[in-house]
Formats: C-alpha cells, sequence, structure tokens
C-alpha cells in the first residue's frame, strides 16, 4: 500500500512538469494519458500482490490446521503451549460430576506437567442457570483460551457462548447437552441418553414379563439431560401396553433423596415390579426396598460402586438386570479437545461419546470396587481423536 502511494505522487508530480513544459495541448494531453495509464498498472499490480498475500495466510492457515490434524492422528503432540482453561459445572454435589471432574483434573494435571496447559479454572452454579451465564462471561473477561462447560440448561447459556465465540473463545459442551446453541466456536461431546434409557427400561419390561407397576426414578427437574432420559422411557414403554407407570420421582441423582422420596412412596403402593432410574439412585431404592421390607423388583442399574458391589455380593440368587450410564471420563475428552481445537485440530462440532453397559455376565468384574466408583472404562488421548473425530 506504501508503494501505491509513492507511485501515485510520482505520476502527479510528473503530469505538473510536463504541463509546465509542454509545447502543445496534443503533448500535454499524450503525456497526462500515459500517466494515467502507467498509475492504473501500478494499482492493478498492487491488487495482484495483495490477492496472493491473502491466499498465502489462508494457506498457512490451512497448513496449521493440517500439522494440527496429523499431531492428534499421530500422537505426535506440540508442548509448551500454557493454555488456561475454564470449567464451568452446573453442579458437583453427586459421586458422578465429582468422578468427571476428577477425570478432568487427571488430563489437566497431565498436560500442566508438559507446559500444554498452564491453569484449570473450576467454577459451579448450584444449578443455578444465571449463575452459570455470570461464570462464562467472567472467563471472558479473565480471557481464558477456551471454555469447558457442563450446562444446566439446554438453552439459557446460549447467549453467553455466543458471546465467548464472538470473542475467539471455543466452549466444548461435555455431559449434560446438547445445548440449542449455533455458535461457530460451539463444540459438544454427547450421550445418547435417550437410547440408553430406553434400553433399560426394554429389559426391565422384559424382566417383569411385560406387565406390571413400574416407579421412574427421574434426575432434575428441568434439565436437558432429565428431559432427554424421560423420553427414551417413554419410547420404551411404548412395546409394554401392559406396564403402568405408578410414580414418577425426582431425585436430582442423589441416592439420599431417592431413598426418602422412595420411603414415602412405597407405602401409597400395593405392588412394584420393576424401577427404571437414570443414575446415582439405583442402589438407593434397593435400600428403600429392603428398609419396607418388601421384595427388591427388578432395578435398572446405574453402574454406581454401591449397586454393582450389591449385585455382585448380595443380590438374590439369579437376579438379573442391566445396569449403564453415561461415561465421567467425558470429563477428560473435554480437556483433550479444548487443547485440540487450540492447536488447530480439525474437530468436529458435534461428537458422541459411549454409554458403558454392565450385564450379569460381567457384573462379577465389579465385585470389589469403590462404593463411590463408578463402572465405565477410560480412555486416553489417542482414542479421542480416534473415536470422538471420526
Amino acid at each position: 500500500m506504501k508503494k501505491l502511494r509513492s507511485v501515485a505522487a510520482l505520476c502527479l508530480a510528473l503530469i505538473m512538469a510536463l504541463s509546465m513544459t509542454a509545447c502543445s495541448s496534443q503533448e500535454t494531453s499524450e503525456t497526462t494519458a500515459a500517466a494515467e495509464t502507467t498509475a492504473a498498472e501500478t494499482t492493478a499490480a498492487a491488487e495482484e500482490t495483495t490477492a496472493a498475500a491473502e491466499e498465502t495466510t489462508a494457506a498457512e492457515g490451512e497448513t496449521e490446521a493440517a500439522d494440527g490434524t496429523e499431531a492428534a492422528a499421530t500422537g505426535d503432540w506440540p508442548t509448551g503451549q500454557g493454555y488456561v482453561i475454564g470449567f464451568s459445572n452446573s453442579f458437583n454435589g453427586n459421586s458422578y460430576r465429582q468422578s468427571m471432574e476428577a477425570y478432568l483434573q487427571q488430563a489437566a494435571d497431565e498436560l500442566i506437567a508438559t507446559g500444554t496447559i498452564k491453569e484449570v479454572i473450576f467454577a459451579e452454579s448450584n444449578q443455578n442457570n444465571s449463575t452459570q451465564v455470570q461464570q462464562i462471561e467472567n472467563f471472558i473477561i479473565q480471557g481464558v483460551d477456551a471454555i469447558i462447560i457442563d450446562p444446566g440448561s439446554a438453552s439459557a447459556l446460549d447467549g453467553a457462548i455466543q458471546e465467548a465465540s464472538d470473542a475467539g473463545i471455543p466452549c466444548i459442551i461435555i455431559n449434560d447437552g446438547p445445548v440449542t446453541s449455533t455458535a461457530d466456536l460451539c463444540y459438544q461431546i454427547n450421550f445418547d441418553l435417550t437410547e440408553m434409557t430406553k434400553t433399560l427400561t426394554e429389559y426391565v419390561c422384559e424382566q417383569m414379563g411385560g406387565e406390571g407397576n413400574l416407579i421412574e426414578l427421574r434426575g432434575t427437574a428441568g434439565t436437558e439431560s432429565d428431559r432427554q432420559m424421560h423420553e427414551g422411557v417413554l419410547q420404551g414403554l411404548e412395546s409394554y401396553p401392559d406396564v403402568t407407570v405408578v410414580a414418577e420421582i425426582y431425585t436430582d441423582w442423589t441416592g439420599s433423596k431417592a431413598q426418602s422420596e422412595l420411603a414415602s412412596v412405597l407405602p401409597t403402593l400395593d405392588e412394584v415390579d420393576g424401577v427404571v432410574t437414570q443414575g446415582g439412585d439405583s442402589y438407593a431404592a434397593v435400600q428403600a426396598f429392603q428398609t419396607a421390607g418388601r421384595d427388591i423388583p427388578v432395578i435398572a442399574g446405574d453402574n454406581r460402586g454401591y449397586f454393582l458391589k450389591w449385585w455382585a455380593n448380595e443380590a438374590p440368587e439369579g437376579y438379573d438386570t442391566l445396569s449403564a450410564s453415561s461415561n465421567t471420563w467425558t470429563g477428560a475428552a473435554g480437556i483433550y479437545v479444548a487443547v485440540d481445537i487450540l492447536d488447530g485440530v480439525d474437530v468436529p462440532k458435534e461428537m458422541t461419546h459411549p454409554i458403558a453397559y454392565v450385564t450379569k455376565d460381567d457384573v462379577q468384574n465389579y465385585a470389589d470396587m469403590d462404593d463411590e466408583g463408578i463402572g465405565c472404562p477410560t480412555y486416553d488421548r489417542a482414542w479421542v481423536a480416534e473415536n470422538l473425530y471420526q
């Protein structure tokens, strides 16, 4: 641009000089035309140079993304970037969320040791969507490089996510998505929760003989994950018209609330043949029936240590059910995905994390697990690229 301005000034000076010394108006006209032609040619050349520079910049961007994607595929990751990542958790009051946070911190510590991450900042909103919006906005003000979000709502955070995207900060949704945000830098790692509870419901109904009374233990009212899992139960029941839901109970995915609520509900019910849960309360259901002195029905498991240990060691002989849960390792996946995005890896906007199932044939593998543990497989950073990005 500076060269273009110099050429134009030179041409103008030349025109003025020729105008003062010209012998005739014809010579002046010819000289002016020549000068104008030269200026036009110079302008065109400058425009071509600018276009070439833009093409070079775009090519460099594509090369950087290709290099990042290749690093993710080969496991030859860069180090020393010093990223700062925020994590906004809508709730951490149960063992599942605490396990998820632990896996996230574990993955972060691994990358802090290599200098890839400088710090992860934790924030918990206690199921308050307005608070979670403020947390995300605070992360934007702090200038973090990426934000991982376990959302308390499918839509309430969309504005804050858009603000982050506009500021160039990618947001990675984990565990309780999907959210409805259409922001350019919104990435989602979701579970097919509807399919999970549909599968559990069908299994329980089969063990009930296709008829009888069923209790549905739900999660936290108003959350997207509860909506999805309830939809799965409804879909599972479509094939079993003789199964009647006699109670729906919200437990916030916590055993203590499930047990107290069931203690109030069970005396009002004559017969209960099955219980479908979303997670965090399967063993509490066992305890509630035991405390009430009632036969234990078919209870869908939630992969928590309390339930799996009871099933493996104490359940009535031949007790047949199915246990499942989303995987708390999604916390670690969120960290790896965030870093890959920042490194220029070509990461899909929508990813699906597999559900973990435990059957009667493999429950003995969990006979000695920790009470607060969750029976789910764990992976590594290479697995993320090989499975979530495909």
